[in-house]
């Protein structure tokens, strides 16, 4: 199925029809097309405007995925500070319970 469009607005108003002994009534034919042109004029316009939202939404989409991307780097950088805070922590508390078992099995010594 192909997607393009083979009739415009202008290639309606401008058709002409062979007119038979036996044709159609030329006034059906003409408010018959001014139905249609009508109608082309809007679905061209509702077209243009759900491609231009279609725009705008991808350049939202690209920006939020850029603030989640820098959220996530955030957040990670901020993960890594509460490790690296963590371990300076334990660190610490392992000197400590090492210096109190220095103590405890010195005054056991004496």
């Amino acid at each position: 199925m192909e997607n393009k469009i083979k009739l415009s607005p202008k290639k309606i108003v401008n058709k002409q029809f062979q007119i038979d002994s036996k044709g159609y009534n030329a006034n059906e034919v003409d408010y018959f097309l001014d139905v249609v042109v009508a109608d082309y004029e809007n679905f061209a316009a509702m077209l243009n405007r759900a491609y231009d939202e279609i725009d705008t939404l991808q350049k939202t989409v690209s920006k939020l995925k850029a603030q989640v991307q820098s959220y996530e780097n955030m957040q990670k950088a901020e993960s890594a500070k509460n490790i690296e805070s963590q371990m300076e922590s334990n660190v610490d508390l392992l000197k400590r319970l090492s210096q109190l078992e220095k103590e405890v099995y010195s005054k056991k010594s004496e």
